[in-house]
């Protein structure tokens, strides 16, 4: 139930320390909905003590290791959900060496004499065994109960027929083997007419030859795969049913911790003194924050302070000649649109002292405004003025939105949005409204307290004009408070080492200039051909309906491809194909599960899915949509870039997601055919970081050989093979180097000889075989590697090139799984990030050398570690050259840095 509530289709949740908490939150909303609604007698809770301790783990020690970890937000949340369990008085039950399932099944045999009626929450088909007239399965979510008579309608067999169907089919999702191709509807056709499993196997002459091949091939593991998923009835618990009578939590349990959480809605779902209902009026509304996305504690108060219009010429006489006396000062502007590049100003706001707020309106039905021209002329030396400091909370959008009144936001920056998301890497989100409610502890009113929602929603326009005064200078006021708290804070950081990168020096000279940078690449924007992209979705459009044809005639049923019920029903039920891995929904038919029926079977069908899925995701998401961003004031695509968000410090892309955009299929890639040059003069050129990351881990780990083939330029995946599989570099197979190219991206993301065995399809034994032939001979990675984690377990954190810190919470924890994904996430952390770091220092000092030409080059995207430029045709070349000199010198590594650029009409020609 973790697990489900975990993914549950909601939206995720911090509390009011940035703590994730969404399973926390759904599973506490699950436990109070069954004590209030299905007003149990008795009520026990069961837990996994450890995957890495069971005893099927002894018997089998491949046993889930199949699995992925776990997210690294759900492990920090097991011991959240433990204490609302205890604070609930609901008793625990768990054993060392035994699961969850093994304690709920031998709980159902010592009550299967007594009149106890057990219901199990839960919908895992492993209880199915335990099924009777007395135990029923109950889905917490949709509140239906499965009893034996429902499993024989929903699944065709009876409970006492379930284990020896699993016999058969193993359980891919635990990692324990089945027989390959047979599936639950083939294994329940062939217990029903024989019994057992071992009964099978004595009359597979009676089977299909390719059948009776898989199920000879399974017949040696069979007793194991038996005793795997046969749950223990008899494992050594102790239970006394009296220590399960329901308790009676009351508010007084439960209150601090709820509060901790934010779950301050919850507690009124519980009884309690009428008096805890009193308390200030700052209580009151921070209580009636039902929203457990903005989550409040007790101490939140509403923002208070003096906020004044300059709406007069008298008035904002006196307001700039205040402005003008202060070295920093924080802005915001209340604009007509969302899109910068479409949005005019209706008034500034500026604040200089805690408390204090000043709102300028030039725009509004109001009519009571200065004007905008003669405002945005006064104030323009003011903003332009290279020696203040300016203070703003996203002022990407601001620097965009003054630059359409003719305004260019000079001196130095301070945002504090970036400066959150530097601060506290682990945050979700870095609005300003979240960043004063923990932070700061104020309630900022909400935009819809001003333009309301839905249809009946304003614009800032018609807001009167005591409201968006006081709005906006509110803005202004918490981001100043902001500033006050985050510079000392940024400050107080320093180096690990005397003489390291500090946050500082990365918010001041990369961060901060980079704001500017990105505001001149969305404000640019890159040219679209819409014709192109809808010639192009006509013709995949023809070809998805073809493909369909053929999926439904592969079948021989008509079904919807689109619907995972459906799909599901046809490759399990109606083919009989193998159910790979099941998700809290069912039986998977994502990607992977498809690829793996392909490879496996000999049935079209699965590859046939994995063609329409890829054309139907080529049309729905780029083909159709991209055409639809278009601004309706410049005809140019305007992409939203975001310094904040990755842990990592990686930018991302939104409106249109463009760093998203195919690139490993030959139709995906003709989509970057559309992104144009504005003009036959122009050109895009494409500048692309070479193995940056694979140099970022020769420059930490400073191992010789490696380092030695990049100064040689050698292909390093070809080299590596050479290496590990001990032949000459010229002898080196398509194949080899494959798996070395694997194996090195591999290392950077912690992968395990299991996780490369499952990408490779090789063997396990022989994919560790590879691991440690690479560290055996690359000495100097497993010494980097070694002092990432010493240095996450010694710090709780780790830093990248520049400085960026992360918290690896993961890396001291007790549970193995989520130890190791701290492993992986140090190691990642420190090459993904100084990558990131990199390609952000080289943007900062391309666009800075950019200016040689007169604003004729310019850059317009960034995907990862790649740039792309428009520039002039007859001076392409000498751009080309000095974005390659700038990127390749931007930081000084012990290897070189290799840039590979290209020109062209567009990206897609442009492309190196």
């Amino acid at each position: 139930q973790l697990f489900r509530a975990y993914y549950a289709p909601f939206r995720d949740l911090t509390s009011p320390t940035g703590e994730p908490v969404k399973a926390v939150y759904v599973f506490t909303q699950m436990l109070l909905n069954l004590l209030r609604n299905a007003k149990p007698d008795y009520v026990a809770i069961a837990f996994d003590v450890s995957d890495s301790s069971t005893h099927r783990k002894s018997w089998f020690p491949e046993y889930k290791e199949n699995r992925d970890a776990s997210p690294e937000d759900l492990h920090q949340q097991f011991l959240r959900i433990r204490q609302v369990v205890e604070a609930l008085g609901l008793p625990i039950f768990e054993l060392e060496g035994y699961e969850a399932d093994d304690v709920i099944a031998t709980i159902s045999e010592r009550l299967k004499d007594s009149d106890v009626e057990l219901r199990i929450g839960s919908k895992d088909k492993d209880l199915h065994q335990i099924l009777s007239d007395k135990v029923k399965l109950w889905d917490p979510s949709s509140g239906e109960l499965l009893d034996v008579p429902g499993l024989l309608a929903s699944k065709g067999y009876a409970p006492h027929q379930s284990v020896e169907i699993q016999t058969l089919t193993g359980d891919s999702t635990d990692n324990i083997p089945g027989a390959k191709g047979v599936g639950t509807k083939t294994a329940a056709k062939l217990i029903e007419q024989y019994g057992t499993a071992d009964a099978v196997v004595a009359n597979v002459a009676d089977l299909t030859p390719k059948l009776r091949e898989n199920l000879l091939a399974h017949a040696a593991v069979m007793d194991l795969t038996r005793r795997l998923v046969t749950l223990d009835r008899q494992a050594p618990i102790e239970f006394d049913l009296a220590s399960c009578v329901t308790p009676k939590p009351t508010r007084a349990n439960v209150r601090a911790l709820f509060d901790e959480l934010g779950f301050r809605s919850f507690v009124e779902w519980l009884p309690g003194a009428a008096e805890e209902n009193s308390g200030s009026q700052a209580s009151s509304r921070a209580g009636a924050q039902d929203d457990p996305g903005i989550q409040t504690g007790l101490s939140i108060k509403p923002v208070e302070g003096d906020y004044r219009v300059v709406n007069t010429p008298a008035a904002f006489e006196a307001f700039l000649q205040e402005l003008s006396a202060q070295q920093v000062f924080c802005l915001d502007t209340e604009t007509t649109a969302l899109r910068a590049v479409d949005a005019d100003v209706v008034g500034y706001a500026f604040s200089w002292s805690l408390g204090t707020g000043w709102y300028l309106p030039v725009r509004g039905d109001h009519g009571e405004n200065l004007d905008p021209d003669t405002t945005a002329v006064a104030l323009k030396p003011l903003l332009e003025n290279p020696n203040t400091l300016k203070v703003g909370q996203n002022l990407k959008y601001d620097i965009i939105v003054l630059r359409r009144a003719g305004i260019e936001l000079g001196g130095p920056l301070f945002d504090t949005m970036v400066a959150a998301a530097l601060l506290y890497p682990q945050r979700r989100t870095n609005n300003m409204d979240d960043l004063a409610r923990d932070l700061l502890g104020l309630s900022t009113t909400p935009i819809s307290d001003l333009i309301g929602k839905g249809k009946d929603e304003l614009s800032m326009l018609q807001v009167p004009l005591k409201q968006i005064a006081d709005y906006a200078a509110e803005d202004a006021d918490v981001t100043w408070r902001l500033y006050e708290l985050l510079s000392k804070e940024m400050e107080g950081v320093v180096a690990v080492t005397p003489g390291a990168a500090v946050l500082g020096d990365l918010f001041r000279d990369v961060e901060m200039p980079l704001v500017r940078v990105l505001a001149d690449m969305e404000r640019e924007g890159v040219a679209l051909d819409a014709g192109l992209l809808a010639t192009y979705a006509a013709l995949v459009s023809a070809r998805i309906d073809e493909i369909r044809a053929r999926a439904v005639a592969a079948a021989g049923v008509e079904f919807n491809p689109d619907s995972p019920k459906q799909l599901a029903e046809v490759l399990f039920d109606k083919l009989g194909l193998r159910v790979v891995k099941t998700t809290k929904t069912g039986r998977s038919t994502d990607a992977e599960v498809l690829e793996t029926l392909a490879a496996e079977s000999d049935h079209p069908l699965p590859q046939v899915l994995l063609e329409y899925r890829e054309l139907t995701k080529l049309l729905g998401t780029y083909l159709q949509p991209l055409p639809t961003y278009l601004s309706t004031t410049t005809g140019r695509l305007h992409a939203s870039f975001h310094q904040t968000g990755a842990a990592t410090g990686r930018l991302s892309s939104s409106d249109p997601n463009i760093q998203n955009i195919p690139i490993r299929t030959e139709m995906g890639r003709e989509v970057r055919r559309a992104f144009t040059a504005r003009e036959p003069s122009r050109v895009l050129l494409t500048a692309d970081y070479s193995q940056v990351e694979l140099r970022m881990l020769a420059h930490f780990s400073a191992d010789e050989e490696l380092s030695r083939a990049f100064f040689e330029g050698r292909d390093i995946h070809a080299h590596v093979a050479s290496q590990i599989f001990n032949v000459p570099l010229g002898d080196v197979t398509a194949d080899q180097r494959r798996i070395a190219k694997t194996v090195n991206f591999g290392i950077i993301y912690g992968q395990t000889a299991f996780g490369l065995a499952r990408t490779l399809r090789i063997p396990q034994g022989e994919a560790g075989s590879f691991i440690r032939a690479y560290k055996e001979r690359y000495t100097g990675l497993e010494r980097f590697l070694l002092a990432c984690v010493e240095q996450a377990e010694e710090l709780g954190y780790v830093t990248t090139i520049l400085g960026r810190r992360r918290e690896i919470e993961e890396i001291r924890s007790r549970n193995r799984h989520l130890r190791q994904l701290g492993e992986r996430l140090a190691i990642n952390t420190v090459i993904q990030g100084s990558a990131a770091d990199l390609i952000k220092m080289a943007m900062v000092r391309l666009a800075g050398r950019l200016k040689v030409f007169g604003g004729e080059a310019r850059l317009l995207i960034q995907v990862h570690d790649e740039l792309v430029l428009e520039t002039p045709t007859d001076i392409a070349s000498e751009v080309r050259d000095l974005t390659v000199d700038t990127m390749t010198t931007a930081l000084q590594l012990r290897v070189p840095l290799k840039v590979d650029a290209g020109l062209g009409p567009n990206w897609l020609e442009g492309k190196a």
